[in-house]
């Protein structure tokens, strides 16, 4: 029945299922091997896929139908934009009386030496470097560093919930009221959202601004005003001033949109290139007047970094002696032994950075040559560090937290002549359970309920909504849902998948999941 049909369809309904079709089943045949063998068989994957490609273009088909199937009643309630906000808060709350002050893991003791020391860097975004230790720090003048922890949390608690409400009301005014509040229900019970509000870490904040710059960037395409054009440029701005992958994500969509859409979609390429000018133009004045130092830009090298690291350790006799000499200038005490497939940290910290600016091109050229003689070796070391962004992992198996709860312990006594910030959970015994139980594995030791956290499934489900709108023919909705593919794509080439790096896209799902009105429910709305 499914074949007949597939066999129906019209060209741009066969392509859209054709391209996901071949998107899973690549996915699906290199996460394999990597997740169960620890490296992929290219030729095996390929071929694979090659059998897997019409029946997932099938299945596609028939979820895309069923998807779009029934006609939709319109709504007699009106989305109460107050109350949703006022709902997703609330359900927040326990979350911070099982954490008080919240959760301070991940960077926050490098950020707090910089407000300490006053010495910046834009390895960590200076803005929210500047929001959380100055918090932190107003806390310790109160007599309590608690305190502004507490503050801290708070703040990011009522501005997360404002842009979940706001991101709903955007929804329902595309997609109907019963949408906004199915959004409302999502952003305030999905487990995911309560935690990562009291988490005092960057994607936090990045992940709500940029949902809510999706969502009026679609409203923005259909109904262009300058009120509209005015809030996407801001909110896009914010999010590019918390995460640099943002503007690269953004730069490549204007890229792709201005061909596209060309006189249409004016008003959207008008917001979005004002977003990159805002965002870019903010974090240099914050450089100046912090006089921050550059980051390091190993982080951007984590994929080459692993690549020869693996190749050092497991080729090293195909290597010659120019080559194994210039890995390891760069990987100093042979610190490509610390390799971990997972993660590239171990040997990132370890990286000799100013060895390699000062000769990029022989290194790049290194790179290269190590490549060329280790194809399968550089292939496996992207797929071990990347798969679980792809692919349903049965198993949560990276080296490191899905995400960090509590308090962290890196603070060094040359700065940090203060009592840091600690634990005053009302509920200690649940915080414990809840750092194993779901902050370790994902929850994935928990048979089901692991899987609505399970990354890759996050990202398939994401997927599926993109291609949806390309199987309808709503291309302008599909052209904006690019921006978090593209963004995706940036994540790849980071030093680990774990819960946090998801979570941008977690909170976009609500507004690729609706489906625009008609024309006489929206008259009627």
């Amino acid at each position: 029945e499914r074949t007949e049909m597939f066999r129906r369809l019209c060209g741009r309904k066969k392509a859209a299922c054709l391209l996901g079709g071949g998107i899973y089943a690549l996915f699906a045949a290199f996460g394999w091997q990597a997740e169960h063998n620890g490296g992929c068989n290219p030729v095996l994957a390929l071929g694979i896929a090659a059998v897997l490609l019409l029946p997932a273009a099938e299945m596609l088909a028939w979820l895309f139908e069923k998807s779009e199937a029934g006609k939709r009643s319109c709504d007699e309630k009106p989305f109460r934009t107050g109350r949703a906000y006022a709902f997703i808060l609330a359900c927040y709350v326990p979350m911070l009386l099982i954490t008080f002050p919240g959760s301070f893991a991940y960077d926050v003791p490098y950020q707090l030496r910089q407000v300490v020391t006053g010495q910046y860097s834009t390895h960590h975004p200076l803005l929210h470097t500047l929001l959380l230790g100055g918090l932190l720090q107003l806390g310790r003048h109160l007599g309590d560093i608690n305190i502004g922890a507490a503050l801290y949390t708070g703040l990011q608690m009522v501005l997360l919930a404002g842009c979940f409400a706001l991101t709903c009301a955007s929804v329902a005014r595309q997609c109907g009221a019963r949408a906004g509040r199915r959004a409302a229900v999502f952003f305030a019970l999905y487990p995911l959202h309560m935690m990562m509000a009291v988490n005092a870490t960057k994607d936090v904040l990045f992940s709500g601004c940029f949902a809510l710059t999706v969502a009026l960037l679609c409203e923005l395409t259909e109904k262009p005003t300058a009120r509209r054009t005015a809030a996407v440029a801001l909110c896009g701005a914010l999010a590019a001033m918390m995460r640099n992958n943002m503007a690269y994500a953004a730069i490549v969509w204007l890229v792709l949109w201005l061909p596209a859409m060309r006189k249409k979609g004016k008003a959207a390429a008008i917001a979005m290139a004002l977003a990159l000018v805002l965002g870019l133009g903010g974090n240099a004045m914050l450089k100046a007047a912090t006089h921050a130092v550059d980051g390091d830009m190993s982080e951007m090298l984590s994929v080459p970094i692993q690549q020869m690291a693996r190749a050092r350790l497991l080729e090293s006799e195909k290597l010659t002696e120019e080559e194994k000499t210039a890995i390891d200038a760069l990987m100093p005490d042979e610190a490509w032994r610390l390799y971990d497939p997972t993660i590239s940290d171990p040997v990132k910290f370890e990286f000799d950075t100013k060895t390699f600016r000062s000769n990029v091109g022989y290194y790049g050229g290194i790179w290269l040559s190590v490549g060329a003689k280790c194809p399968n070796v550089y292939l496996d070391a992207l797929l071990m560090q990347t798969y679980s962004f792809f692919y349903p992992y049965s198993r949560y198996g990276v080296s490191g937290y899905y995400l960090q709860m509590g308090m962290s312990e890196a603070y060094d006594e040359s700065w940090c002549g203060f009592a840091p910030p600690s634990s005053r959970s009302f509920f200690p015994r649940v915080l414990a359970s809840l750092s194993w139980r779901f902050g370790a594995q994902g929850a994935m030791q928990i048979p089901v309920i692991g899987w609505i956290f399970n990354m890759g499934l996050i990202v398939w489900t994401l997927f599926f909504f993109v291609l949806r709108e390309m199987y309808v023919g709503r291309w302008k909705r599909f052209c904006v849902f690019l921006l978090p593919v593209l963004l995706w794509g940036t994540f790849l080439l980071g030093p680990v998948m774990a819960g946090r790096y998801i979570y941008p896209f977690v909170c976009v799902l609500p507004a690729a999941a609706g489906k625009p009105m008609s024309g006489e429910c929206k008259k009627h709305e």
